[in-house]
């Protein structure tokens, strides 16, 4: 299986960018929340499809906030809920143990395109990337799950599977292939 380039979005917190989302997340006027949308769309342009919490997770680095405030991911939420409705993103719920997260991409990409790694971790790449990639390598051997999952560590590069990524990968292999090669347990 090949896999697309993935590209991450970057961006350097200035003093303006800081104090443009700060007014962004403060005032819930349009505005404001036209300007939260284009700023949303242009990450998930660059990393899509990408999980709402990765897109909430950038525009908030590029705002300068060292963690994500429930002030900010309401108003992202909002955003995002507005960029739907006029059909600017598509957003379906992404499989996930922690929170509720979406899976967002724009309505001119691939719902699913499987890529390198990258800087994401387990936890940011959907479920329908990773279940993808699980497919393709049951498919080559047995779909026994802990040593799927091994195969799925190399197939990135990686020497193990990160221990938080276990249980978001038990999951996506209920999710994804639990009816073809039963449960992962």
């Amino acid at each position: 299986m090949e896999l697309a380039p993935f590209t991450p979005y970057l961006s350097n917190p200035t003093a303006d960018s800081r104090r443009e989302i700060a007014r962004q997340l403060m005032d819930d006027g349009d505005a404001s929340t036209d300007r939260l949308v284009d700023g949303l769309l242009q990450i998930i342009a660059m990393e899509g499809p990408v999980l709402s919490s990765r897109v909430f997770g950038l525009y908030a680095k590029k705002g300068g906030l060292e963690k994500l405030t429930p002030v900010a991911k309401r108003r992202f939420s909002v955003a995002l809920k507005k960029a739907r409705a006029d059909d600017r993103v598509n957003m379906e719920q992404d499989p996930h143990p922690d929170e509720v997260v979406a899976l967002c991409w724009l309505p001119s990409m691939p719902r699913v395109v499987v890529r390198e790694y990258g800087n994401r971790g387990f936890d940011q790449i959907p479920a329908s990337e990773l279940g993808e990639v699980l497919f393709e390598l049951a498919s080559e051997q047995d779909g026994d799950a802990a040593g799927l999952f091994q195969r799925l560590a190399v197939f990135y590069g990686l020497k193990q599977v990160p221990k938080k990524a276990e249980a978001r990968l038990q999951m996506v292999y209920s999710e994804y292939l639990g009816s073809v090669f039963g449960s992962a347990n």
